[in-house]
């Protein structure tokens, strides 16, 4: 069974040979150290920052090796769109790495598309968090009108990199808080819901699978994600939520693409890891499929040691699934 076909199985409850891993392709920096890997990341080339500022307009400022944090937001005290220019995702030039790289995929490995915006993030990332928070609010006109653009730069991205040769998309969104999400769910559904599914639904018609991130309490998110379409989720945190709870209400519904809980696993023995990864499993998992093992993409920024690292994807590797 190749690579492709593993994740394919395990995404559609279609009984692969053995869990699919994603332990390598999008680890930041990459450090030499090889685990095991089923899938190949790519994205749409964006143009480089200039004077800290990129391609959106937005100003950012360096935290250490792997991080930025946005300080200057072009949208923030604007009523309207005028005289903003969103980014085009539809120029063939941003495609071309992404070309190479699939042309080289001798191994057959599953390619996964990491879109240029989500809905939601991106939204942040414009208005600053107060402004966006204000605007849900009291002007969800203009926030429409963003999350529209979003939605047509996905959907023009995802026709060009369904064309390159990609095997399903993946959306970043941190849509909530560490207890809850980030605005209520009645304007989510009505905001964000349907232009996800719009997304979700273009991707499938052009025979892709559909991957959402996002950080936070999306317990309730989850269903409506489904709802929309969306065939994986990637929950880098998952004891906020409760791993039980989580399992009750989506085993069996959606695959899970996740790493162990990165705020409350990395000071675990190995053998806390290795139970740890078996109760994970058992939560989520099946024999039919529904989980994808992977690594936090910037461990050094959050605290993982090389030790931590190669205790969980050795447990992946090696944890039998029942």
């Amino acid at each position: 069974m190749t690579s492709r076909e593993r994740v394919k199985r395990s995404l559609h409850f279609q009984y692969p040979d053995r869990l699919p891993v994603n332990f390598d392709a999008n680890r930041t920096p990459a450090d030499g150290i090889e685990y095991g890997e089923d899938m190949i990341w790519v994205s749409a080339t964006r143009r480089p920052k200039v004077n800290g500022v990129d391609e959106w307009g937005v100003v950012y400022e360096s935290i250490g090796e792997s991080f930025g944090e946005p300080k200057v937001f072009p949208l923030e005290g604007k009523e309207t769109l005028d005289g903003y220019t969103f980014p085009d995702f539809s120029e063939d030039w941003r495609y071309e790495a992404m070309r190479k790289t699939i042309a080289e995929n001798v191994e057959e490995k599953y390619v996964l598309g990491m879109l240029p915006n989500g809905l939601f993030q991106t939204m942040i990332d414009l208005f600053g968090f107060m402004d966006f928070m204000v605007n849900v609010g009291v002007n969800p006109e203009l926030i429409e009108e963003v999350c529209e653009r979003f939605c047509l730069s996905a959907i023009a991205c995802t026709k060009k990199m369904a064309e390159c040769g990609v095997d399903g998309i993946i959306l970043i969104d941190d849509t909530a808080l560490q207890d809850r999400p980030m605005i209520s769910m009645e304007a989510f559904n009505e905001i964000f819901k349907p232009r996800y599914k719009r997304v979700f639904d273009y991707a499938h018609s052009l025979g892709l699978d559909t991957f959402m991130h996002s950080c936070g309490y999306t317990l309730d998110i989850m269903e409506e994600l489904i709802d929309a379409g969306c065939d994986a989720i990637n929950l880098d945190q998952q004891d906020n939520m409760g791993i039980e709870e989580i399992s009750k209400r989506y085993k069996g519904r959606i695959c899970f693409y996740c790493p162990l809980d990165i705020q409350r696993t990395l000071d675990m023995t190995q053998e806390q890891i290795q139970q740890r990864v078996e109760e994970m499993l058992r939560a989520f998992a099946s024999p039919a499929g529904g989980f994808i093992a992977k690594t936090y993409p910037q461990p050094k920024a959050v605290g993982m040691t090389d030790s931590y690292l190669k205790w969980m994807t050795d447990a992946f590797k090696k944890t039998e699934i029942v």
